[in-house]
């Protein structure tokens, strides 16, 4: 199976390669575990090899993203600027929204609808997914039964007809909460781990790759560090 990069370079030999050319991965852990590094490694360095990337934001301000990747010496701007990188923000939107809608008694389930219509078209090109994060699709109290698996399944099999190698990155207490809802679905699963020692107090990060087919399964829990350059595994 053809792989592409994590942009990790100490992951891909676990990994066989990289991720699976195609697939869809889903990336669970607490917050600050490193989701959100681990997409900007995998956008910025095959954006940097010349493929195109696609970053879909439902809880994260786009300046954040930037910014926090920037710090780390991937700086996304100059792949945005030449249209390497597009981004769609949910997050912004749904607040845009929310406000119309207060003010206009204009329903959300539409602009919902037509999102994962919005999803179809961008990715149509696109080679490289990060959507952070998935979590959106199940936080709404209003969310009953299978509806959040049915959201996910759209917007998977979207990206799975145009062969985009995508990563869904999702808070480990929510992805608890619901159940593991995307595990099923989704190709591979690696799950990040925050520990604090309780007797330096110093917390040590590791991943582990729970579940990717078609690949042989790499050794537990992985020791990894964050450094000002990003994910270094040990």
């Amino acid at each position: 199976m053809e792989r592409i990069t994590s942009g990790i370079e100490e992951l891909d030999p676990l990994l066989e390669g990289g991720y699976p050319k195609g697939k869809g991965i889903l990336i669970t852990g607490s917050t600050g575990s490193g989701k959100t590094i681990m997409g900007i490694h995998f956008l910025y360095s095959n954006c940097s090899s010349g493929k195109k990337g696609l970053l879909v934001l439902t809880r994260e301000l786009l300046e954040d993203v930037l910014l926090q990747a920037k710090t780390l010496g991937m700086d996304l701007e100059p792949f945005i600027d030449s249209g390497m990188l597009v981004v769609e923000n949910i997050f912004q939107s749904r607040i845009q929204e929310a406000m119309l809608s207060s003010r206009l008694g204009k329903g959300l389930e539409l602009a919902e609808k037509d999102r994962v219509g919005r999803i179809k078209i961008l990715s149509e090109n696109a080679d490289a997914v990060v959507l952070d994060s998935l979590a959106a699709l199940s936080s709404l109290q209003k969310c009953p039964g299978n509806e959040p698996l049915s959201k996910f399944g759209l917007i998977y099999s979207v990206l799975a007809e145009h062969k985009c190698t995508s990563l869904f990155l999702m808070d480990e207490s929510m992805h608890n909460r619901v159940h593991g809802f995307a595990d099923n679905l989704v190709f591979g699963k690696i799950e990040l781990k925050l520990k604090e020692d309780s007797a330096s107090g110093k917390l040590s990060r590791s991943l582990s790759v729970t579940k990717m087919r078609a690949t042989k399964s790499p050794p537990g829990n992985v020791l990894f560090e964050l450094t000002s350059s990003g994910i270094r595994i040990k």
